[in-house]
Order: C-alpha cells, then sequence, then structure tokens
C-alpha cells in the first residue's frame, strides 16, 4: 500500500489512507485509497490531502496545512472500503493551493463523493 511520497506524510496507521497511485500528471493525480471500516465524507476529505503529497509542487513546499473543505458532497452509496480518489489542483497562489476531489467506486466507476481542499504548504 505504501509509495515512496507517502513517506512525506506524518501519519501512522490506521489513518494513513493513501495508497497506490494510479496516475500523475501536473494537474492531476488518482490514486486507491483503503479505509478501515465505511467511509464517512470526512475520512474521503482526509484521504484527499494526504494525496496531495503525490505532488512534486516544489523542493521548498514540504509541509501541507489544510485550511479549508468546501462544497463536500456525498452523491451516491458509500458501502465499501477501497475507492479510487482523483484530485485535480484548480487554482495556485504562491503556496497556497486549490484542490477537487471525486471520490469513485471501484466497480461502477461512479462518483460517490467530491469536494474542494486548500491546502498551504510551509517552505522552511
Amino acid at each position: 500500500m505504501s509509495h515512496p511520497i507517502n513517506s512525506r506524510l506524518p501519519h501512522k496507521e490506521p489513518i494513513v489512507f493513501i495508497g497506490e497511485l494510479i496516475k500523475l500528471d501536473e494537474i492531476r493525480c488518482r490514486f486507491w485509497t483503503q479505509f478501515p471500516s465505511v467511509p464517512t465524507l470526512s475520512m474521503f476529505c482526509e484521504a484527499a490531502a494526504q494525496g496531495s503529497s503525490f505532488f512534486p509542487l516544489s523542493p521548498e513546499c514540504t509541509i501541507g496545512v489544510v485550511s479549508s473543505f468546501r462544497n463536500v458532497k456525498k452523491l451516491d452509496a458509500i458501502d465499501a472500503t477501497r475507492y479510487s480518489l482523483s484530485i485535480q489542483i484548480k487554482h495556485t497562489f504562491n503556496n497556497s493551493y486549490l484542490f477537487n476531489f471525486e471520490a469513485l467506486d471501484p466497480n461502477t466507476e461512479l462518483v460517490v463523493a467530491t469536494g474542494e481542499i486548500a491546502i498551504f504548504y510551509l517552505a522552511p
């Protein structure tokens, strides 16, 4: 379940929700996530925030602090413990990033939850 980029996270099991990276480009990534139980919307938000660690934003940006979540919505039944998450960079300003995320059911590819996360990255 681990990926070298995940080593940037300070989290320990069972709070590490991100798993194998599926796809990564400059503005979007998709990865597997595994939850210890059927996830809540808050758990999807945490997984998306952790997934931002897959982006090689810059050498100066090493620690991220979530400043807000917005428009988080449940769109379909959430009844499994494994999903794929897609995160896209929507806006940037200096070391601040706004990400969109979607949680997809791995069997149907239906989007079950969406939201936005604002993260500020601290430079050393």
